[in-house]
């Protein structure tokens, strides 16, 4: 039985950063806007919706607006998030498009209202583009560039990393240990389903997509993901947010389930959260590898870059798993585990 030996980390969910900066930049954001039609292959006449935040934007809306025009789309609609929140007119928004794209903001929503909205218009294809910052701005630049990079990687490229790593999972046991006293293990099914994170966001890749998660790419990308797991069982000690200066929390497995999750270091609200919910919450919902060899994992004063999608880390969350295919349900974001 073949072992992938990781360390860890875990998080809870919202991230807990702080708002989102809305610094200058020295980024070309016109490329980066023709970046994302080049992922999405975008046609002549297809419709493309932006899910944004004009208080927090540093100038890919209109990079983006003025791209999409370019390649012969239509920007169909916009949402602005710092307006009040309408559901029914972001339905009735979103219904117009062929592709869409969520860019970065402040709002934090609990209950997944891009990625719903995604569910609800079966012929989208979308892009998250978060572009998280720390709150240390002397490391904005650095960050900024790092992500120009990562998303400049072709997909092919990550394609093959994800393809060799997914090979090497199927029908395995994964056994991740760490020195601050993790030591977990769970197998993954020959026959996983995988959901493979490369950029791609064109109509040939969505043809076939089972979850609203194959319906949407990260930029960057580089996640190779799965929902089949079993028999999980061990320790995972972590963090609660995508940064090491974050509380600590332990989580025991046994059988296939958490038995227990406590706090290690403040982590004393994410526990009671957790002792509250309901539903398949003490379930592994999910698995995600990062490939991305231009992410890094951690940076100094702990940040991990881009919601923890750094080169080497491995992701796992427990309950619910709709959005990726999953059949697990209950209260979404309640405990996610990041490795690094």
């Amino acid at each position: 039985m073949r072992t992938l030996i990781v360390a860890s980390a875990i998080a809870l969910l919202p991230g807990a950063v702080g708002a989102q900066p809305a610094s200058a930049s020295k980024v070309d954001w016109l490329r980066m806007a023709q970046l994302v039609v080049d992922r999405w292959q975008l046609q002549p006449g297809e419709r493309a919706v932006l899910f944004w935040e004009r208080t927090a934007d540093r100038g890919m809306a209109a990079a983006l607006r003025t791209a999409i025009r370019a390649r012969g789309g239509i920007v169909a609609g916009e949402i602005d998030t710092a307006d009040p929140r309408d559901d029914e007119a972001w339905a009735r928004t979103f219904a117009k498009a062929e592709v869409a794209i969520w860019l970065p903001g402040n709002a934090r929503f609990d209950d997944r209202p891009f990625e719903h909205l995604v569910e609800k218009n079966p012929r989208v294809r979308s892009i998250h583009f978060h572009w998280f910052l720390p709150p240390d701005a002397a490391l904005h630049d650095r960050i900024d560039a790092m992500y120009v990079d990562a998303i400049s990687v072709p997909p092919e490229v990550l394609r093959k990393r994800e393809a060799a790593l997914e090979k090497k999972l199927r029908g395995k046991k994964v056994r991740i240990t760490t020195a601050d006293g993790t030591d977990l293990t769970m197998e993954v099914p020959k026959e996983a389903r995988f959901h493979r994170n490369t950029g791609d966001a064109g109509a040939a890749k969505v043809k076939d997509a089972g979850s609203v998660r194959d319906r949407e790419e990260e930029l960057p990308g580089g996640v190779l993901r799965t929902t089949d797991l079993r028999g999980a069982s061990g320790t995972l000690v972590g963090y609660a947010m995508f940064a090491t200066s974050g509380p600590v929390l332990a989580a025991t497995f046994k059988e296939g389930r958490v038995t227990a999750l406590e706090s290690r270091r403040g982590a004393d609200e994410v526990v009671k959260r957790w002792n509250e919910a309901t539903g398949d919450k003490s379930l592994p919902a999910e698995l995600v590898i990062s490939t991305n060899p231009a992410l890094d994992a951690v940076l100094p004063g702990g940040f991990m870059p881009y919601y923890g999608y750094g080169a080497g880390i491995v992701r796992v969350a427990i309950g619910d798993n709709w959005e990726s295919g999953g059949t697990n349900r209950g209260p979404e974001r309640v405990v996610y585990a990041w490795w690094a």
